[in-house]
């Protein structure tokens, strides 16, 4: 007997104790748990069922919990205003799926459903069978189809699906996810889509227990096709597609006999492409006037001259997803099928999913819908990005104004981010339709990089006279263990030249904390203030150069204003690529959205035709993959960078008060 049986029995003899609990039950259990924890599991198991069964025939019963008393209104909020909450205003995941001995009926009946249309219920001995097999543990599956790159959507799936096996095994069961490409169609995949999901899937933390493919489960599938002919479950249907629409009926009356003749000519390549065998109705089974449209005879094979990126020329004919995934589902012994809210009808109790398992009579898993991603100004859909993509309007999958999951991570995205943003409030899994603002997405970035991002200084080039001084600055203000750098305040700095100002009524704005003729303000980091005594111009009339005296000394004025810098001397000419949304709309499809390759979000090479200036990447910052740029907001090295050119995306602006924007 096996430890996963030994903790199955168990729980059975547990959930039968709370309901009878018998003393000579009680100590059973007891003596079954000091067996377990010897690894006497064949022991422990039978003490177990003996418990159990002692309960279950006994007269004894529980004894009722008292009820708590509910404090009132005020007494509650103040209860709930302690209660401890996330900082970043996260929410924990929970463990929302039930065991699967509890998944004989593996979908709700709804009330409209007659016991003849219930193809979700499991049979006592294959649920049986089913729990022997597998010893009752969480097993869920994450199937993307290798036709492009993974999005932002997807890291929600995975976060569900893994994240729920993970919640088993904390709570002391088992719990695993099959990573499985559904790769049904080889017209639109590719190995390097599989590469770089595989890459994805382990960059943000996921260990899937076994990686599969529905192609390995090509002869099986093929197999079960036959045996759906055999007993007039399946058809040969070689209509066009208006035939079809026009009469569903013309070819479901052919013998078995004949099928099986025509689908080994699907099957040799003697038909062309679009002609497919489709899952018909048996006539109680499957009406075609079913109030499930989706039951209407779908399409379980199709004839496709492709080469299969792991199968070569092997098949010419390959299995639809609706055929697929509910019996791959049965094969791997999948306890809950978690799936977005547009596969319910096919999922339903009278839906082909369980149909087809019901007419082969293979176990059926449970199907667990929630609602899809959607993030406002971008697309959600690897169709429409590739696109976008193979259009131009992007620089590749890897863009970093794309929702792809390379993209973000080339952006400056961490694998923490994103899976923090798939647990916030109001994105995680829910039945309602859903759509998350982008500036949540850029709310959990920053949160996550304020507390970790060294801090560095990034400004645009213009000069500036100033004193020398060495000094220290810390890599970030509230975290010591971070460290320090050292600098040198030199004769000539760079400042932003937003923070010098000339207009008096410019000057006197409230919000202007920055440098004037005669005013002065202090270095960041660096003990020194300065004062503008000269303003230096070139044969247009624009400032080229500030003159200005320097103070370092303890008795210096105290300022409001601190100005970031960056050394003349070691400044090194920089791209930044500043990012903004990819779509001006909140809902590009909604609003029908002309692509562009900008879409809102600034150039890629940077906004201005000029190069920004940015700190030299000496060895040492160049170990930190982020930094913060000090109010300029969080930036990253982008792959295009090199020791000589660095080239810096941004992850995420610091977030800004609108009195000081519009100062």
């Amino acid at each position: 007997m096996s430890k996963s049986g030994a903790k199955t029995a168990k729980t059975d003899a547990v959930k039968a104790s709370r309901k009878r609990p018998d003393p000579e039950g009680l100590r059973l259990i007891e003596e079954g748990e000091k067996a377990f924890e010897a690894k006497d599991f064949v022991a422990a198991t039978e003490r177990f069922v003996a418990a159990k069964a002692a309960c279950d025939a006994s007269t004894v019963q529980a004894t009722a919990k008292p009820k708590k008393e509910k404090p009132p209104p005020a007494e509650k909020e103040a209860v709930a205003d302690k209660e401890p909450k996330p900082a970043d205003g996260g929410v924990e995941q929970k463990l929302v799926l039930k065991p699967p001995v509890e998944n004989i009926q593996a979908k709700p009946l709804r009330p409209d459903i007659d016991a003849a249309h219930n193809y979700a219920l499991n049979a006592a001995e294959d649920h049986a069978a089913y729990l022997k097999r597998t010893g009752g543990g969480i097993r869920t599956r994450f199937p993307p189809e290798p036709n492009g790159y993974l999005h932002i959507g997807h890291a929600k799936a995975m976060n569900f699906n893994f994240g729920q096996a993970r919640l088993a095994r904390e709570a002391g069961g088992s719990g695993a996810t099959v990573m499985r490409f559904d790769d049904t169609n080889p017209a639109a995949e590719k190995q390097e889509y599989i590469d770089s999901i595989l890459d994805s899937v382990a960059w943000l933390g996921h260990t899937p227990v076994a990686v599969t493919y529905s192609s390995d489960y090509f002869p099986q599938l093929y197999d079960l096709a036959l045996q759906l002919i055999r007993s007039d479950g399946a058809y040969v249907c070689h209509q066009t597609a208006e035939e079809i629409k026009a009469s569903r009926m013309a070819l479901r009356n052919y013998h078995g006999k004949e099928n099986l003749l025509l689908f080994e000519r699907m099957r040799t390549g003697r038909f062309g492409e679009g002609e497919a065998a489709r899952v018909v109705t048996l006539p109680v089974a499957c009406d075609l006037l079913s109030d499930n449209s989706s039951l209407w005879d779908p399409a379980a094979y199709r004839v496709l001259f492709h080469s299969h990126p792991r199968t070569g020329d092997e098949w010419c004919v390959y299995p639809t997803y609706d055929y697929t995934h509910c019996i791959v589902d049965s094969l791997e012994d999948i306890s809950h099928s978690l799936c977005t809210l547009e596969f319910g009808q096919r999922q339903a109790v009278d839906g082909p999913y369980y149909w087809l398992l019901h007419a082969l009579r293979l176990y059926k898993p449970v199907t667990w819908e929630y609602s899809r991603l959607n993030i406002t100004h971008t697309l959600m859909s690897k169709r429409k990005l590739k696109f976008l993509v193979e259009g131009g309007f992007v620089c590749g999958w890897d863009d970093p104004r794309l929702p792809t999951i390379e993209g973000l991570r080339r952006r400056g995205f961490s694998a923490a981010m994103l899976n923090r943003f798939c647990d916030e409030d109001g994105v995680g899994v829910t039945k309602a339709a859903m759509t998350a603002r982008w500036q949540v997405v850029e709310h959990v970035a920053r949160t996550a990089l304020d507390a970790s991002a060294p801090r560095r200084s990034a400004v645009e080039l213009r000069g500036l006279a100033a004193g020398g001084k060495p000094f220290e600055s810390p890599n970030h203000p509230r975290n010591a263990e971070m460290g320090a750098r050292r600098l040198v305040l030199p004769e000539t700095i760079y400042i932003d030249r937003d923070d010098f100002r000339e207009a008096r009524a410019s000057v006197d704005a409230p919000s202007f904390f920055g440098l004037a003729p005669g005013k002065e303000v202090g270095l960041l980091g660096a003990g020194v203030t300065i004062r503008c005594d000269e303003v230096v111009r070139g044969g247009d009339g624009g400032v080229t150069a500030l003159v200005c005296s320097a103070d370092g000394s303890a008795e210096r004025n105290k300022t409001k204003g601190h100005l970031h810098w960056v050394s003349a001397a070691e400044g090194v000419r920089a791209k930044v690529r500043v990012y903004g949304v990819l779509f001006t709309p909140e809902d590009p499809e909604g609003e029908a959205a002309k692509l562009k390759g900008g879409g809102g979000g600034g150039d890629e090479e940077g906004e201005g035709d000029e190069a920004d200036e940015a700190e030299a990447a000496s060895p040492e910052s160049a170990s930190y993959s982020r930094a913060d740029g000090a109010r300029l907001g969080f930036f990253c090295v982008d792959t295009d960078s090199t020791a000589e050119a660095p080239v810096f995306n941004r992850i995420v602006p610091l977030k800004e008060d609108k009195e000081k924007k519009a100062g």
